[in-house]
Order: C-alpha cells, then structure tokens, then sequence
C-alpha cells in the first residue's frame, strides 16, 4: 500500500496566507479618556448605560472601567449615577489656567477698583476652602479684611458660595448639616445653604451680609475656565458697614470676569 502524502499543514485552499490588515486597537487608556470625555457642564452625573451610549463602548468594558476609575478616585458614584470625582478635581488646579489666572486678572481687578473703590478680591479653591490669591486696594476703599494668602470657608464667603454654586457636586454634599457659625449672620444649617445655592445659580453672583465678620459685606462673580467652562476662580468687592449697591457693581464684575476668561483662552 501507497503511503499517503503528508498533509500540508497551513491555510485551506482559496484562502490567503496574508494575514489581513485590521484597524489598531484602542488602548484601554484611550477607552478610560472616552468615559472621562462625556461628562461636560450639561452632563454632571450619568447613569452607567449612558456613559457607555456615549462613550461608545460595550456595556460591560464600560461598567469594568468605570469601576477602575471609581477605585482610582477620578468618578464618584451616587444613587446609581456616577460623577466627577475629587481627584479629578484637585489635578484640575494645576492647569495652566488656574495657575495663571491671578496674573491675568489683576490689570481686570484694577479696572474694577477703580469703577466701584472698593477692596477687589480674587480667591481659587483649595480643597474645602476658597484661598485668597490677588487682592488690590486703594487709598480710599479702607482696610482689606484679608490677606494675600489666607483662607475662608465655602459657606461663609461669597467667593466659597460660587464654588459652592458651579463647582464639584461634592463640595456641597460632603459639609455637615450643622455649619460652623463665625457670628450670628452665618448660614448655620445645610438645608438653609443648599435654597440659598440654587439662588445663586439662577442670578449669577453671591454675596455676603456679616456672614464671615460683622462688619464685612462681599460681592462676587465667578470667573469660567474657556477651556472646559469650569469655574476656576471667584472675583469680587468687598465692603464696610453696609453692601455696595448690587445692581451697579455686579456688571462691573461680571464684564471683568468674562475679560479675564478671554484671555485666559487667548493665552492657551
């Protein structure tokens, strides 16, 4: 009996041995930065289904990768709904725009000073606090309540109010239902701050009436990143004995706001 041929081992007939060209795949950073890309100022908080629709990713590599980035810090989920998370947050204020933005305000601040005359204020956040980090005054506004480097908390300060009003969903969630009262004019309790929040929202700016010092009355404005249209600052006046005429100094701020936002993107 013949012995068979050996069979050749290899592709069957009619198919080519040329592997075919596929398109490269995409790198699982590349899928965590699709999930991070579709939370934006008109998408806060989403649900997992709609992370992966918009993300355009399977249901199940998105809930694996929303997981990770939970674990991580970078989202934070609440009720079934996930968010930005404090992490994300924080490396947010290394941005070149944070960075930057009291240099690009000053000349704005000094057209502020000289409309109203009046101390002009420019804090950031710093974790749970607003931080003070440009402040300009004349020889007729009188004395500064703060200092180039201090400190203030969120409920008590108009600029805290603002980050408090556009900032991270957390910072409004992670304060206690009792507030510290610095005098008798504090906000107090959460459920007061959160009615006074959503006014703040719906006019634009915050003040303040005794509410960190009983003879300190503060205006402010926030100051949008052109960017990613995040806050990144809250700029105002601030008064003694009695508050500066709101409908007067509130356009003056906000033009200064916008003026240092553009070019802020200038800049970039």
């Amino acid at each position: 009996m013949a012995n068979r041929a050996p069979q050749r081992q290899g592709n069957p007939a009619g198919r080519s041995t040329t592997q075919k060209s596929e398109a490269p795949s995409i790198s699982v950073t590349s899928r965590a930065l699709r999930i991070l890309d579709t939370f934006d100022s008109t998408q806060r908080e989403q649900s997992l289904s709609g992370i992966a629709r918009r993300a355009n990713l399977p249901l199940a590599t998105a809930h694996r990768l929303v997981n990770e980035l939970t674990m991580w810090g970078g989202l934070e989920k609440k009720s079934g709904r996930y968010r930005i998370g404090q992490k994300l947050w924080r490396i947010g204020l290394l941005a070149s725009a944070q960075r930057d933005v009291a240099e690009v305000a000053s000349p704005y601040m000094q057209d502020v000073l000289f409309v109203t005359h009046n101390v002009v204020n420019l804090f950031i956040l710093d974790q749970q606090e607003v931080l003070l980090v440009e402040r300009i005054s004349g020889t007729n506004t009188g004395a500064p309540f703060r200092r180039v480097g201090e400190r203030m908390d969120l409920h008590s300060s108009a600029a805290g109010k603002l980050m408090l009003a556009y900032g991270s969903p957390h910072l409004l969630d992670d304060l206690p239902a009792e507030l510290p009262r610095h005098t008798s004019h504090t906000i107090g309790r959460k459920t007061e701050l959160i009615q006074h929040i959503a006014r703040i929202r719906s006019q634009g700016f915050a003040t303040t009436q005794r509410e960190s010092g009983e003879n300190n009355f503060a205006i402010a404005v926030p100051v949008f990143s052109p960017a990613t249209g995040h806050i990144i600052a809250g700029l105002g006046i601030v008064t003694q004995d009695a508050m500066a005429p709101i409908g007067n100094v509130v356009p003056v701020l906000k033009i200064a706001a916008r003026g240092i936002s553009r070019t802020l993107e200038v800049g970039d």
